[in-house]
């Protein structure tokens, strides 16, 4: 029994430091605080995707406000779930060759599997050839586990608020899945479009890769041949590529509270009503995924204020034809008008993102008497549609 209460002492204890547990008074007997078990988000965090707790504590602790691509790259590298990545006998110099090959510094020891990890990512985004079979079967398990762990550091970055910082994690998430780095224009990403596409839908007003995935076929086929594209069989195999990927419109209303008519009280939630609609509907799984197993896309919806950087909400959402989801979050102290944004950002694809931008007008806190009576029912379905339809045209849209 004592062997026993000291085993799950310790065990208790280390998820008490790294944030995952709560274990009440520390003046408590063992015994006791034992009794007091309270789970804490990065608890539940870590049980979701099945994260060592070292993981999600390195998280919390690394990430913070305006974190770029590199440096998550670093952090994502150093998750306790790559310790058993194997550097072979001799492989340190290959690693220092190839460290000077890819294109963001990394720590100067070549025998730490966390390096290996880095410069291992870095060669997938950079489409570089690998020296030996090895690496290969090494990245493929680096990949194997990347989605849920950047899921965890999303997770961990929303829950503290940092706006930017989990934007650029969604970003590397989209670089991974591609196969890229972020300068990598989407167009190219796709097999056999030719290098003068970017500038043919300049020439011809197409601002986007959501705008040429939604042009009608044969429209799309005129663009694509006036790029370059000559052969039939290249034709077909980029219309059919284009034909699976997502361009989505935004719409969205307060229903409740938040515009001029009907400001919305101060330090209280409101509810933002979103409509999602895909140009084309959802078939199977993603193309374009260079991460090993294929998988259907998602979304993140997130709603932010750029201005003092912070995230106020995060959904994640699926877009077969039409959807319409509601999410809550915070208004300000202070009254005032207020600008808004909504990112609806892509867990697969690069380059069909979507931002809109809203005014929240915030007036006096709610009495206390007040509180209870709110508004009505939040509207679902059909009616729902439609009545996001009618408001759009008032609230506004600021495109990608």
């Amino acid at each position: 029994n004592a062997f026993l209460l000291e085993l799950l002492t310790s065990v208790l204890t280390d998820l008490e430091e790294a944030g995952c547990i709560d274990l009440g008074d520390e003046d408590d007997p063992d015994v006791t605080r034992m009794e007091k078990i309270e789970p804490l988000t990065l608890g539940y965090i870590a049980s979701y995707y099945y994260l060592d707790f070292k993981s999600v504590a390195l998280f919390q602790e690394d990430l913070n406000e305006g974190c770029e691509l590199p440096e998550l790259l670093t952090i994502l590298s150093d998750a306790t779930e790559y310790d058993e990545l194997p550097v072979r006998h001799n492989e340190d110099a290959i690693n220092e060759e190839l460290a000077r090959k890819v294109r963001w510094p990394v720590r100067e020891d070549y025998e730490d599997p966390h390096v290996k990890a880095n410069i291992l990512f870095q060669c997938h985004m950079a489409r570089l050839a690998l020296p030996m079979s090895d690496f290969l079967t090494d990245t493929r398990s680096l990949l194997d586990q990347a989605i849920r762990i950047l899921q965890a550091m999303i997770d961990i970055s929303a829950e503290n608020g940092y706006l930017r910082t989990t934007r650029e994690i969604m970003r590397l998430t989209q670089l991974i899945i591609q196969g890229c780095f972020a300068d990598k224009s989407p167009f190219l990403l796709i097999p056999k479009m030719p290098p003068s596409i970017a500038k043919t839908c300049e020439d011809m007003r197409i601002k986007s890769l959501p705008d040429l995935i939604a042009m009608p076929l044969k429209k799309k086929e005129a663009a694509l041949r006036k790029a370059g594209v000559k052969s039939g069989r290249d034709l077909r195999a980029i219309s059919s590529i284009l034909a699976k990927m997502p361009s989505v419109d935004v719409k969205y209303k307060l229903p409740e509270s938040g515009t001029e008519e009907d400001p919305a009280p101060a330090d209280g939630y409101v509810p933002l009503m979103v409509r999602l609609q895909r140009s084309q509907r959802l078939r199977g799984p993603a193309p374009l995924q260079k991460s090993g197993k294929a998988k259907s896309e998602g979304w993140w919806l997130v709603v932010g204020r750029e201005d003092i950087d912070e995230l106020l909400a995060l959904k994640r959402v699926m877009i077969r034809d039409t959807t319409t989801c509601t999410v809550e979050f915070q208004v300000p102290e202070k009254p005032g008008t207020y600008m808004l944004q909504i990112y609806l950002i892509s867990d697969t694809f690069c380059g069909v993102d979507r931002q809109r931008e809203f005014e929240l007008v915030v007036g006096e806190p709610q009495d206390e008497e007040a509180e209870g009576e709110g508004g009505g029912e939040v509207e679902e379905g059909a009616d729902a549609d439609r009545s996001v339809d009618a408001a759009v045209d008032s609230a506004g849209e600021k495109n990608a």
